[in-house]
């Protein structure tokens, strides 16, 4: 099987017709276009980055490849047995300071929460916030009913250290008018501690036994956010 533009010698007669009609000796040749030129065309000059093929496709316009269950599990087990090094490791944890820096009310309001169930209620601006777990969503009604303004989209950068590194700390909620903070435990640890010092002229810690005196109705928050205050402004 012998192409006649050019002999290239082909294995039987349907590779010969698909060789002939892309021969480049061919003068009526298909014509053979990438999909990615357009993607060359708008890839970044000076990084010269090349994309995955999910960003190819969204480039593009074209469908977002599917990935099956078994490629999934692959990348998954492939992207566990992989070591960081401590190189990487300092590059990871600049870029998470750096996103927390840029972006604070996706780790404060909108935090993610874990195996923590989320609730969608409003502060006292109006604005739809995420409160974690039963006991903050208590807390939540709680001020709001007793109309104290809070929130806990928190604008001030508090920061704290931890393992030798510095780090973003958002407590639970922040009451406006009295410029106090509240965090909600259920337990605490060293790592807690480190955080709640940097802040304890403005902080209240409500734990289990404040939880219990909120659900009783005996819990008066006023006498102890008035003495917060007051010792707050002495110090």
């Amino acid at each position: 099987m012998i192409c006649i533009f050019c002999n290239k010698e082909c294995k039987n007669l349907n590779s010969l017709r698909q060789h002939e009609i892309r021969c480049k000796l061919n003068p009526n040749k298909i014509e053979i276009v990438s999909n990615f030129i357009e993607y060359n065309k708008k890839k970044d000059k000076k990084t010269n980055k090349s994309l995955n093929q999910f960003t190819k496709a969204k480039m593009l316009g074209l469908d977002i490849p599917v990935v099956s269950d078994e490629t999934k599990k692959k990348i998954s087990n492939s992207s566990k047995n992989k070591k960081w090094d401590d190189d990487r490791k300092q590059k990871h944890s600049l870029a998470m300071l750096k996103a927390v820096d840029e972006h604070p009310n996706s780790y404060s309001a909108n935090n993610i929460s874990g195996r923590t169930k989320s609730y969608i209620y409003k502060d006292s601006l109006n604005n739809d916030v995420k409160v974690k777990g039963t006991w903050e969503l208590l807390v939540a009604k709680f001020l709001t009913i007793n109309n104290i303004n809070w929130t806990n989209i928190i604008d001030e950068k508090i920061t704290y250290e931890w393992v030798g590194k510095e780090r973003r700390y958002f407590p639970d909620f922040y009451l406006i008018d009295y410029d106090i903070y509240i965090e909600v435990k259920g337990y605490e640890r060293k790592r807690d501690l480190e955080k709640w010092k940097v802040i304890k002229d403005k902080l209240l810690v409500f734990k289990k036994n404040e939880i219990n005196l909120i659900k009783n109705n005996n819990f008066d928050i006023f006498i102890i956010l008035n003495n917060k205050r007051a010792f707050s402004s002495v110090g």
